[in-house]
């Protein structure tokens, strides 16, 4: 995936294409928080954010935002998490963007519980009725903030039911 990545953003850095350079930085980012670095993740997703900002680029900002406060949230700094992920929230409702605000609330709120601060389980609920298909991580963090086993096990599910579909040397 970095490979593919790389020469992405070589091509989009030729052609000066920033809004494309901003999409790769995030992918790049988003495949080293998936290796566990996460160090190098935000130093991605930062980048992404620069240049979504310089565009007026909403949907990246959300994007960037969302990656950078879910990676301080996965470091334990909760006080930065919160600080991105209310930002990413806010534009998210401002633009109307619904496809990740399961997701980011979710962060947001466990951000919330660990530094034991209040936040609105009804707003959890309304959005997980409005949710069309909920991934597997989101299904354990909705455990973790609600502390609801049948999430967990849908989560478990969901993670049998790829390990599955995959070839027999990848399933362990």
């Amino acid at each position: 995936a970095l490979d593919y990545y790389d020469r992405s953003l070589a091509i989009a850095e030729e052609l000066g294409d920033k809004r494309g350079m901003g999409a790769t930085l995030t992918g790049i980012g988003i495949v080293h928080y998936f290796k566990g670095d996460l160090d190098t993740a935000l130093d991605y997703s930062e980048r992404s954010l620069a240049i979504a900002e310089e565009l007026g680029d909403k949907r990246g900002m959300v994007r960037s935002l969302h990656s950078i406060g879910h990676m301080h949230w996965n470091k334990g700094d909760y006080e930065k998490a919160l600080e991105y992920l209310e930002k990413s929230l806010a534009i998210q409702k401002e633009i109307g963007l619904k496809e990740i605000e399961l997701t980011t609330t979710t962060n947001l709120y466990l951000a919330y519980k660990h530094l034991g601060k209040e936040y609105d389980v009804k707003e959890i609920h309304t959005l997980i009725k409005a949710a069309e298909n909920i991934e597997f991580e989101l299904n354990f963090r909705l455990y973790e903030l609600l502390e609801d086993k049948s999430y967990l096990e849908t989560a478990y599910k969901q993670v049998q039911e790829k390990a599955s579909a995959m070839e027999e040397e990848f399933k362990a």
